[in-house]
Protein backbone atom coordinates (compact mmCIF):
# COMPACT_ATOMS: atom_id res chain seq x y z
CA UNK A 1 0.00 0.00 0.00
CA UNK A 2 1.28 3.41 -1.10
CA UNK A 3 2.04 6.35 1.33
CA UNK A 4 0.12 9.76 0.15
CA UNK A 5 1.26 12.38 2.69
CA UNK A 6 -1.36 14.09 4.61
CA UNK A 7 -2.01 17.24 2.17
CA UNK A 8 -2.07 20.56 3.85
CA UNK A 9 -4.03 23.00 3.34
CA UNK A 10 -2.48 26.30 1.63
CA UNK A 11 -4.62 29.48 0.45
CA UNK A 12 -3.17 33.08 -0.96
CA UNK A 13 -4.88 35.70 -0.34
CA UNK A 14 -4.48 39.06 -2.30
CA UNK A 15 -1.60 41.45 -1.55
CA UNK A 16 -2.68 44.49 0.43
CA UNK A 17 -0.90 47.16 -1.35
CA UNK A 18 -0.64 48.94 -4.49
CA UNK A 19 1.66 48.85 -7.21
CA UNK A 20 2.77 52.55 -7.86
CA UNK A 21 3.62 53.68 -11.67
CA UNK A 22 2.31 54.80 -14.17
CA UNK A 23 -0.23 52.47 -15.02
CA UNK A 24 -0.44 50.75 -12.03
CA UNK A 25 -3.29 48.76 -10.86
CA UNK A 26 -3.98 45.90 -8.02
CA UNK A 27 -2.59 42.77 -8.33
CA UNK A 28 -4.15 39.42 -7.09
CA UNK A 29 -2.01 36.49 -6.99
CA UNK A 30 -4.00 33.29 -7.48
CA UNK A 31 -2.85 29.96 -6.55
CA UNK A 32 -1.62 27.79 -9.42
CA UNK A 33 -0.97 24.22 -8.09
CA UNK A 34 -2.65 23.91 -4.42
CA UNK A 35 -6.37 24.36 -3.19
CA UNK A 36 -8.00 24.51 0.23
CA UNK A 37 -9.28 21.23 1.57
CA UNK A 38 -12.58 22.32 0.79
CA UNK A 39 -12.17 22.90 -2.58
CA UNK A 40 -9.79 19.14 -2.88
CA UNK A 41 -11.81 16.86 -1.50
CA UNK A 42 -14.58 16.92 -3.51
CA UNK A 43 -14.28 13.91 -5.70
CA UNK A 44 -13.54 10.51 -5.11
CA UNK A 45 -10.52 10.52 -6.47
CA UNK A 46 -8.95 13.39 -3.64
CA UNK A 47 -11.33 11.01 -0.89
CA UNK A 48 -9.44 8.05 -2.33
CA UNK A 49 -6.01 9.15 -1.43
CA UNK A 50 -7.48 10.50 2.30
CA UNK A 51 -8.58 6.92 2.51
CA UNK A 52 -4.81 5.64 1.62
CA UNK A 53 -3.61 8.19 4.36
CA UNK A 54 -5.50 7.01 6.78
CA UNK A 55 -4.34 2.91 6.51
CA UNK A 56 -0.99 4.20 6.52
CA UNK A 57 0.19 4.62 10.03
CA UNK A 58 -0.69 1.05 10.33
CA UNK A 59 2.65 0.51 8.99
CA UNK A 60 4.85 3.22 11.46
CA UNK A 61 4.34 0.83 14.39
CA UNK A 62 7.63 -1.32 13.66
CA UNK A 63 10.01 2.10 13.05
CA UNK A 64 10.91 5.45 14.41
CA UNK A 65 11.67 6.01 18.06
CA UNK A 66 10.81 3.07 19.51
CA UNK A 67 10.88 0.44 17.34
CA UNK A 68 7.65 -0.80 18.53
CA UNK A 69 6.74 -3.83 16.28
CA UNK A 70 3.06 -4.82 16.90
CA UNK A 71 4.34 -8.20 17.23
CA UNK A 72 7.73 -7.82 18.73
CA UNK A 73 7.42 -5.37 21.91
CA UNK A 74 4.30 -7.78 23.66
CA UNK A 75 6.83 -10.73 23.21
CA UNK A 76 9.19 -8.95 25.34
CA UNK A 77 7.13 -8.79 28.11
CA UNK A 78 5.42 -12.08 28.25
CA UNK A 79 7.05 -15.75 29.25
CA UNK A 80 8.90 -16.71 25.84
CA UNK A 81 11.46 -14.59 24.87
CA UNK A 82 13.73 -12.30 25.96
CA UNK A 83 14.48 -8.14 25.11
CA UNK A 84 18.05 -9.00 24.06
CA UNK A 85 19.84 -6.70 21.87
CA UNK A 86 23.74 -5.69 21.86
CA UNK A 87 23.88 -4.51 25.99
CA UNK A 88 21.89 -3.62 29.01
CA UNK A 89 21.48 -0.23 27.54
CA UNK A 90 20.45 -0.97 24.06
CA UNK A 91 16.68 -0.20 23.72
CA UNK A 92 16.20 0.54 27.50
CA UNK A 93 12.56 0.43 27.30
CA UNK A 94 12.32 -2.89 26.54
CA UNK A 95 14.10 -3.96 29.64
CA UNK A 96 11.94 -1.45 31.05
CA UNK A 97 8.81 -3.20 29.91
CA UNK A 98 10.14 -6.72 30.26
CA UNK A 99 11.46 -5.38 34.42
CA UNK A 100 7.85 -3.63 35.01
CA UNK A 101 9.36 -0.67 35.55
CA UNK A 102 9.73 1.34 32.78
CA UNK A 103 9.73 5.34 33.33
CA UNK A 104 7.67 7.84 32.19
CA UNK A 105 10.52 8.91 29.96
CA UNK A 106 10.72 5.64 28.40
CA UNK A 107 7.05 4.71 27.29
CA UNK A 108 5.83 3.57 23.64
CA UNK A 109 5.55 7.17 22.88
CA UNK A 110 6.00 5.70 19.01
CA UNK A 111 2.71 3.68 19.86
CA UNK A 112 1.05 6.33 20.77
CA UNK A 113 1.71 9.11 18.29
CA UNK A 114 0.97 6.48 14.85
CA UNK A 115 -1.93 5.23 16.70
CA UNK A 116 -3.47 9.23 17.29
CA UNK A 117 -2.31 10.05 13.55
CA UNK A 118 -4.14 6.98 12.17
CA UNK A 119 -7.44 8.11 14.36
CA UNK A 120 -6.66 11.95 13.51
CA UNK A 121 -6.41 10.61 9.22
CA UNK A 122 -9.88 8.46 9.84
CA UNK A 123 -11.88 11.08 11.45
CA UNK A 124 -10.46 13.24 8.49
CA UNK A 125 -12.06 11.24 6.10
CA UNK A 126 -15.49 11.19 7.72
CA UNK A 127 -15.43 15.10 7.82
CA UNK A 128 -14.37 15.34 3.89
CA UNK A 129 -16.74 12.87 2.60
CA UNK A 130 -19.49 15.01 4.39
CA UNK A 131 -19.06 18.47 4.26
CA UNK A 132 -16.80 18.57 0.98
CA UNK A 133 -17.41 16.02 -1.34
CA UNK A 134 -19.93 16.96 -4.14
CA UNK A 135 -22.37 14.44 -3.79
CA UNK A 136 -23.45 13.97 -7.84
CA UNK A 137 -22.02 11.12 -9.89
CA UNK A 138 -20.11 13.87 -11.65
CA UNK A 139 -17.90 13.25 -9.01
CA UNK A 140 -17.55 9.79 -8.62
CA UNK A 141 -19.86 10.16 -5.51
CA UNK A 142 -22.56 7.35 -4.63
CA UNK A 143 -24.36 6.52 -1.46
CA UNK A 144 -23.10 2.87 -1.72
CA UNK A 145 -19.28 3.89 -2.26
CA UNK A 146 -19.81 6.81 0.25
CA UNK A 147 -20.43 3.73 3.07
CA UNK A 148 -17.94 1.40 1.64
CA UNK A 149 -15.26 4.17 2.40
CA UNK A 150 -16.88 5.07 5.86
CA UNK A 151 -16.75 1.51 7.09
CA UNK A 152 -13.85 1.05 6.32
CA UNK A 153 -12.05 3.96 8.06
CA UNK A 154 -14.49 3.30 11.09
CA UNK A 155 -12.73 -0.28 11.38
CA UNK A 156 -9.47 1.16 11.19
CA UNK A 157 -9.91 3.83 13.79
CA UNK A 158 -11.08 0.89 16.01
CA UNK A 159 -7.58 -0.58 15.25
CA UNK A 160 -5.42 2.60 16.31
CA UNK A 161 -8.08 2.79 19.62
CA UNK A 162 -7.76 -0.96 20.06
CA UNK A 163 -3.22 -0.41 20.35
CA UNK A 164 -3.78 2.70 22.60
CA UNK A 165 -6.17 0.83 24.44
CA UNK A 166 -4.49 -2.21 25.71
CA UNK A 167 -1.38 -0.08 25.95
CA UNK A 168 -2.54 2.13 28.16
CA UNK A 169 -6.43 1.50 28.55
CA UNK A 170 -8.08 4.95 29.87
CA UNK A 171 -7.31 7.07 27.08
CA UNK A 172 -8.77 10.47 25.51
CA UNK A 173 -11.39 9.36 22.98
CA UNK A 174 -12.93 10.90 20.41
CA UNK A 175 -15.09 10.44 16.86
CA UNK A 176 -14.28 13.59 15.79
CA UNK A 177 -10.88 16.01 15.79
CA UNK A 178 -9.88 18.02 18.52
CA UNK A 179 -9.91 21.74 17.80
CA UNK A 180 -9.37 24.99 19.12
CA UNK A 181 -12.88 25.05 20.85
CA UNK A 182 -11.83 22.23 23.01
CA UNK A 183 -7.95 23.17 23.35
CA UNK A 184 -7.16 20.63 21.77
CA UNK A 185 -7.88 18.20 24.47
CA UNK A 186 -9.85 15.46 24.72
CA UNK A 187 -11.86 13.68 27.07
CA UNK A 188 -10.27 10.75 29.18
CA UNK A 189 -12.32 7.61 29.79
CA UNK A 190 -11.94 4.83 31.77
CA UNK A 191 -10.91 1.50 30.06
CA UNK A 192 -14.84 -0.19 30.04
CA UNK A 193 -16.11 3.09 28.75
CA UNK A 194 -13.23 3.44 25.81
CA UNK A 195 -14.30 -0.64 24.99
CA UNK A 196 -17.71 0.67 24.58
CA UNK A 197 -17.15 2.90 22.00
CA UNK A 198 -14.31 0.53 20.41
CA UNK A 199 -17.17 -2.66 20.34
CA UNK A 200 -20.75 -0.23 19.45
CA UNK A 201 -18.56 1.13 16.41
CA UNK A 202 -17.65 -2.14 15.30
CA UNK A 203 -20.96 -3.58 15.85
CA UNK A 204 -22.21 -1.04 13.06
CA UNK A 205 -20.02 -1.66 10.62
CA UNK A 206 -21.36 -5.05 10.68
CA UNK A 207 -25.02 -4.17 10.72
CA UNK A 208 -24.13 -2.00 8.00
CA UNK A 209 -23.15 -4.79 6.19
CA UNK A 210 -21.10 -2.41 3.53
CA UNK A 211 -17.42 -4.39 3.22
CA UNK A 212 -16.60 -6.63 1.35
CA UNK A 213 -15.77 -10.62 2.10
CA UNK A 214 -12.63 -10.80 0.77
CA UNK A 215 -10.58 -7.68 -1.06
CA UNK A 216 -10.23 -7.65 -4.83
CA UNK A 217 -6.83 -8.99 -6.26
CA UNK A 218 -4.41 -6.23 -6.37
CA UNK A 219 -6.48 -4.36 -3.44
CA UNK A 220 -5.09 -7.18 -0.41
CA UNK A 221 -4.71 -5.37 2.85
CA UNK A 222 -8.34 -3.14 2.64
CA UNK A 223 -10.92 -3.50 5.50
CA UNK A 224 -12.84 -6.70 5.33
CA UNK A 225 -15.76 -8.11 7.39
CA UNK A 226 -13.59 -10.96 8.84
CA UNK A 227 -11.10 -8.25 9.19
CA UNK A 228 -13.98 -6.58 11.56
CA UNK A 229 -14.91 -10.21 13.12
CA UNK A 230 -11.58 -10.58 14.18
CA UNK A 231 -11.16 -7.17 15.62
CA UNK A 232 -14.24 -7.17 17.56
CA UNK A 233 -13.41 -10.46 18.72
CA UNK A 234 -10.30 -9.95 20.13
CA UNK A 235 -11.32 -6.71 21.99
CA UNK A 236 -14.40 -8.80 23.53
CA UNK A 237 -12.11 -11.59 24.88
CA UNK A 238 -9.37 -9.61 26.24
CA UNK A 239 -12.35 -7.41 28.18
CA UNK A 240 -13.30 -10.91 28.97
CA UNK A 241 -17.22 -9.74 28.06
CA UNK A 242 -18.99 -12.92 28.36
CA UNK A 243 -22.28 -11.62 27.20
CA UNK A 244 -20.97 -10.74 23.95
CA UNK A 245 -18.98 -13.90 23.92
CA UNK A 246 -22.31 -15.90 21.80
CA UNK A 247 -21.95 -12.76 18.46
CA UNK A 248 -17.75 -13.61 18.56
CA UNK A 249 -18.73 -17.37 18.00
CA UNK A 250 -21.16 -16.43 15.44
CA UNK A 251 -18.57 -14.41 13.67
CA UNK A 252 -15.39 -17.03 13.92
CA UNK A 253 -18.52 -19.59 12.71
CA UNK A 254 -19.00 -17.43 9.49
CA UNK A 255 -15.44 -17.58 8.54
CA UNK A 256 -15.06 -21.20 9.26
CA UNK A 257 -18.40 -22.27 7.38
CA UNK A 258 -17.45 -19.23 4.41
CA UNK A 259 -15.09 -21.94 2.88
CA UNK A 260 -13.17 -18.71 1.84
CA UNK A 261 -10.18 -19.33 4.47
CA UNK A 262 -8.30 -22.29 5.65
CA UNK A 263 -4.74 -23.98 6.76
CA UNK A 264 -2.30 -24.65 4.63
CA UNK A 265 -0.51 -27.99 5.02
CA UNK A 266 2.83 -26.58 5.57
CA UNK A 267 3.21 -24.34 8.57
CA UNK A 268 6.13 -22.72 7.45
CA UNK A 269 5.36 -21.83 3.87
CA UNK A 270 3.10 -19.29 6.09
CA UNK A 271 6.16 -16.58 6.45
CA UNK A 272 7.70 -17.10 3.05
CA UNK A 273 6.98 -13.94 1.14
CA UNK A 274 5.67 -16.29 -1.56
CA UNK A 275 3.38 -16.88 1.63
CA UNK A 276 1.60 -14.19 1.98
CA UNK A 277 -2.12 -13.37 1.26
CA UNK A 278 -2.70 -17.36 1.29
CA UNK A 279 -5.63 -19.05 1.75
CA UNK A 280 -5.07 -18.89 5.68
CA UNK A 281 -4.78 -15.23 5.76
CA UNK A 282 -7.48 -13.16 7.34
CA UNK A 283 -5.40 -9.94 7.43
CA UNK A 284 -1.58 -8.81 6.89
CA UNK A 285 -0.26 -5.44 6.96
CA UNK A 286 1.26 -5.01 3.55
CA UNK A 287 5.28 -4.33 3.47
CA UNK A 288 7.63 -3.66 0.49
CA UNK A 289 10.75 -3.35 -0.56
CA UNK A 290 9.84 -2.09 -4.53
CA UNK A 291 10.95 1.57 -4.09
CA UNK A 292 11.22 1.44 -0.49
CA UNK A 293 12.39 5.03 0.95
CA UNK A 294 12.38 4.44 4.68
CA UNK A 295 15.64 5.69 6.16
CA UNK A 296 17.06 6.32 9.49
CA UNK A 297 15.83 9.93 9.60
CA UNK A 298 12.31 8.87 9.44
CA UNK A 299 10.31 5.70 8.78
CA UNK A 300 6.75 6.94 8.08
CA UNK A 301 7.40 6.49 4.69
CA UNK A 302 6.59 3.57 2.26
CA UNK A 303 8.30 0.65 2.31
CA UNK A 304 9.81 -2.15 3.82
CA UNK A 305 9.72 -3.38 7.41
CA UNK A 306 12.50 -3.24 10.34
CA UNK A 307 11.47 -6.24 12.16
CA UNK A 308 13.60 -8.87 10.29
CA UNK A 309 16.77 -6.72 11.58
CA UNK A 310 15.27 -6.25 14.64
CA UNK A 311 15.36 -10.10 15.49
CA UNK A 312 18.32 -11.23 13.85
CA UNK A 313 21.64 -12.67 14.99
CA UNK A 314 23.99 -9.71 15.23
CA UNK A 315 26.79 -10.45 12.63
CA UNK A 316 25.61 -13.50 11.33
CA UNK A 317 28.39 -14.71 8.70
CA UNK A 318 25.95 -16.08 6.38
CA UNK A 319 26.81 -19.45 6.13
CA UNK A 320 23.64 -21.19 5.56
CA UNK A 321 23.30 -18.89 2.02
CA UNK A 322 19.65 -18.13 3.33
CA UNK A 323 20.22 -15.12 6.55
CA UNK A 324 22.23 -12.11 6.55
CA UNK A 325 24.33 -10.61 9.35
CA UNK A 326 22.34 -7.32 9.57
CA UNK A 327 20.36 -8.69 12.86
CA UNK A 328 20.49 -6.67 15.76
CA UNK A 329 19.30 -9.43 18.24
CA UNK A 330 16.22 -8.51 20.11
CA UNK A 331 13.58 -10.91 20.93
CA UNK A 332 16.02 -13.64 21.66
CA UNK A 333 13.93 -16.89 22.51
CA UNK A 334 14.12 -18.67 26.07
CA UNK A 335 15.63 -21.59 25.95
CA UNK A 336 12.48 -23.32 28.38
CA UNK A 337 10.58 -21.78 25.70
CA UNK A 338 12.31 -23.77 22.59
CA UNK A 339 12.16 -27.14 24.85
CA UNK A 340 8.39 -26.71 26.08
CA UNK A 341 7.54 -27.77 21.92
CA UNK A 342 6.30 -31.01 21.94
CA UNK A 343 8.39 -34.28 19.97
CA UNK A 344 7.49 -33.38 16.10
CA UNK A 345 5.89 -30.07 16.50
CA UNK A 346 6.72 -28.63 13.17
CA UNK A 347 5.90 -25.26 14.37
CA UNK A 348 9.16 -25.31 16.27
CA UNK A 349 11.66 -24.98 14.04
CA UNK A 350 9.26 -22.76 11.48
CA UNK A 351 9.22 -20.20 14.52
CA UNK A 352 12.97 -20.44 16.15
CA UNK A 353 16.16 -19.92 14.34
CA UNK A 354 19.01 -21.87 16.35
CA UNK A 355 21.84 -20.60 14.08
CA UNK A 356 25.19 -22.33 14.22
CA UNK A 357 27.15 -21.85 17.38
CA UNK A 358 29.93 -19.34 16.91
CA UNK A 359 28.61 -18.38 13.55
CA UNK A 360 27.18 -14.75 15.31
CA UNK A 361 27.76 -12.32 17.74
CA UNK A 362 26.23 -13.12 20.88
CA UNK A 363 24.55 -10.07 22.72
CA UNK A 364 22.69 -9.17 25.02
CA UNK A 365 20.75 -12.29 26.70
CA UNK A 366 21.89 -14.78 24.20
CA UNK A 367 20.39 -17.99 24.26
CA UNK A 368 21.32 -19.10 20.61
CA UNK A 369 17.69 -19.12 19.75
CA UNK A 370 16.44 -16.74 17.35
CA UNK A 371 12.23 -15.89 16.16
CA UNK A 372 12.24 -17.30 12.89
CA UNK A 373 9.07 -15.99 11.63
CA UNK A 374 10.35 -12.80 10.00
CA UNK A 375 13.88 -13.85 10.36
CA UNK A 376 16.76 -11.71 7.89
CA UNK A 377 17.33 -13.31 4.45
CA UNK A 378 18.95 -11.84 1.77
CA UNK A 379 16.11 -12.92 -0.56
CA UNK A 380 13.48 -10.17 1.41
CA UNK A 381 15.75 -7.21 0.77
CA UNK A 382 18.12 -7.61 -2.05
CA UNK A 383 16.04 -5.21 -4.39
CA UNK A 384 15.28 -2.61 -1.70
CA UNK A 385 16.47 0.76 -3.00
CA UNK A 386 16.68 2.78 0.32
CA UNK A 387 18.42 1.28 2.84
CA UNK A 388 18.04 -2.82 3.21
CA UNK A 389 18.60 -2.60 6.82
CA UNK A 390 15.28 -0.88 6.96
CA UNK A 391 13.18 -2.42 3.71
CA UNK A 392 12.61 -6.02 4.53
CA UNK A 393 9.70 -7.14 2.05
CA UNK A 394 8.16 -9.26 4.83
CA UNK A 395 3.95 -8.17 5.52
CA UNK A 396 3.16 -8.69 9.40
CA UNK A 397 0.33 -11.63 9.34
CA UNK A 398 -2.08 -9.92 11.78
CA UNK A 399 -5.04 -12.36 11.86
CA UNK A 400 -5.08 -16.03 10.17
CA UNK A 401 -7.25 -18.16 10.37
CA UNK A 402 -5.62 -20.72 12.94
CA UNK A 403 -6.54 -18.01 15.13
CA UNK A 404 -10.05 -18.11 14.23
CA UNK A 405 -10.24 -22.04 14.90
CA UNK A 406 -8.83 -21.27 18.34
CA UNK A 407 -11.16 -18.59 18.86
CA UNK A 408 -13.71 -20.27 18.19
CA UNK A 409 -13.00 -23.57 20.16
CA UNK A 410 -12.36 -21.10 23.30
CA UNK A 411 -15.38 -19.37 23.00
CA UNK A 412 -17.69 -22.87 22.58
CA UNK A 413 -15.63 -24.20 25.91
CA UNK A 414 -16.10 -20.76 27.46
CA UNK A 415 -19.79 -21.06 27.01
CA UNK A 416 -20.15 -19.03 24.46
CA UNK A 417 -22.72 -21.50 22.25
CA UNK A 418 -22.54 -24.63 21.03
CA UNK A 419 -19.86 -25.72 18.30
CA UNK A 420 -17.13 -28.17 17.99
CA UNK A 421 -14.27 -27.26 20.29
CA UNK A 422 -12.40 -30.31 20.33
CA UNK A 423 -12.38 -30.64 16.14
CA UNK A 424 -11.43 -26.67 15.71
CA UNK A 425 -8.27 -27.40 18.35
CA UNK A 426 -7.56 -30.70 16.26
CA UNK A 427 -7.50 -28.97 13.16
CA UNK A 428 -4.37 -26.67 14.36
CA UNK A 429 -2.46 -29.67 15.78
CA UNK A 430 -2.78 -32.15 12.89
CA UNK A 431 -1.31 -29.29 10.90
CA UNK A 432 1.32 -29.17 13.33
CA UNK A 433 2.11 -32.95 13.43
CA UNK A 434 0.71 -33.62 16.72
CA UNK A 435 -1.98 -35.80 17.80
CA UNK A 436 -5.24 -34.87 19.67
CA UNK A 437 -5.26 -33.16 22.61
CA UNK A 438 -8.52 -32.30 24.92
CA UNK A 439 -10.43 -28.88 24.15
CA UNK A 440 -9.96 -28.02 27.83
CA UNK A 441 -9.57 -24.13 28.02
CA UNK A 442 -5.83 -24.80 29.60
CA UNK A 443 -5.09 -26.69 26.44
CA UNK A 444 -6.27 -24.48 24.13
CA UNK A 445 -4.36 -21.47 25.82
CA UNK A 446 -1.64 -23.52 25.49
CA UNK A 447 -1.71 -24.16 21.97
CA UNK A 448 -1.90 -20.81 21.34
CA UNK A 449 1.50 -20.45 23.26
CA UNK A 450 3.48 -22.45 20.39
CA UNK A 451 0.97 -21.21 17.45
CA UNK A 452 1.31 -18.05 17.44
CA UNK A 453 4.77 -17.59 19.12
CA UNK A 454 6.54 -14.26 17.59
CA UNK A 455 3.34 -13.10 16.45
CA UNK A 456 2.72 -10.95 19.69
CA UNK A 457 -0.51 -12.73 20.70
CA UNK A 458 0.83 -14.23 23.61
CA UNK A 459 1.30 -11.71 26.76
CA UNK A 460 -2.12 -10.66 26.03
CA UNK A 461 -3.61 -13.96 26.28
CA UNK A 462 -1.64 -14.04 29.79
CA UNK A 463 -3.46 -10.98 30.65
CA UNK A 464 -7.15 -11.96 29.69
CA UNK A 465 -6.42 -15.33 31.07
CA UNK A 466 -5.41 -13.50 35.20
CA UNK A 467 -2.10 -15.75 34.40
CA UNK A 468 -0.31 -12.59 34.69
CA UNK A 469 1.01 -12.64 38.23
CA UNK A 470 1.39 -16.63 37.93
CA UNK A 471 3.64 -16.23 34.62
CA UNK A 472 5.30 -12.67 34.68
CA UNK A 473 7.68 -13.54 37.31
CA UNK A 474 11.09 -13.23 38.38
CA UNK A 475 13.03 -16.22 36.73
CA UNK A 476 16.62 -17.71 36.86
CA UNK A 477 16.83 -19.11 33.36
CA UNK A 478 19.97 -16.84 32.27
CA UNK A 479 23.32 -17.66 34.07
CA UNK A 480 23.72 -14.06 34.93
CA UNK A 481 21.29 -13.03 37.25
CA UNK A 482 21.10 -9.26 36.64
CA UNK A 483 19.41 -10.56 32.87
CA UNK A 484 16.88 -12.54 33.94
CA UNK A 485 13.45 -10.66 34.88
CA UNK A 486 13.91 -9.15 38.23
CA UNK A 487 9.98 -7.61 39.51
CA UNK A 488 6.94 -9.30 38.84
CA UNK A 489 3.47 -8.49 36.93
CA UNK A 490 1.10 -7.21 39.41
CA UNK A 491 -2.83 -5.99 38.64
CA UNK A 492 -1.83 -2.07 38.74
CA UNK A 493 0.80 -2.56 35.89
CA UNK A 494 -1.26 -3.86 33.45
CA UNK A 495 -1.42 -0.45 31.90
CA UNK A 496 1.68 1.41 30.98
CA UNK A 497 2.06 4.76 32.52
CA UNK A 498 1.32 8.06 30.38
CA UNK A 499 4.58 10.08 29.88
CA UNK A 500 4.59 13.05 31.83
CA UNK A 501 5.11 15.02 28.40
CA UNK A 502 1.52 13.76 27.47
CA UNK A 503 -0.05 14.72 31.05
CA UNK A 504 2.03 18.28 30.55
CA UNK A 505 0.31 18.90 26.95
CA UNK A 506 -3.66 17.61 28.36
CA UNK A 507 -3.25 20.42 30.47
CA UNK A 508 -3.79 18.11 33.39
CA UNK A 509 -6.38 16.84 31.73
CA UNK A 510 -5.11 12.83 31.74
CA UNK A 511 -4.50 11.42 35.18
CA UNK A 512 -1.54 9.45 35.22
CA UNK A 513 -2.59 5.36 35.57
CA UNK A 514 -1.94 3.48 38.44
CA UNK A 515 1.05 2.07 37.90
CA UNK A 516 3.17 5.39 39.34
CA UNK A 517 0.37 6.28 41.53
Amino acid sequence: MKLNKTLIAVSFLALGGAMTSCDSEWLEILPKTEDTIEVYYTNDDKIQEALTAAYDPMHWFDYANNYCGLNIYPEVLADQCYPGGGDANDMSQYKGVYNFNISTTQVLTTNWENAYSGVKRCNDVIFYMDNYWVKDESHGWTQEKQDFYKSQVLALRVFFYNQLWHWWGNIPYYSENLSASNGYTGVQYSHDEVYQFLVEDLESIIAADNLEWKAKTGEEGHVTLPFVYMLYTEIVMYQNDETRFGKCLEYMKKIIDSSEYGLVDDYASIWDVEGEWCKESIFEINYSSFQANRGWSWGGVCGGTVVPAMIGARGYDGRDGIHNGNGWGFGTVRESCYKSFETGDVRRDASIWEPEPGSYQAGYQDTGYFLGKYSPMDKNNKDATGDKTLNYNNNLRLYRYSEVLLNAAELAVRGGGAGDAQGWLDQVRKRAGLGSKPATLANILDERKFEFLGEGKRYWDILRSGLGETLLVPDNELDDPTMNRQQSYTANKKYLPFSQSTIDRSNGSITQNPYYN
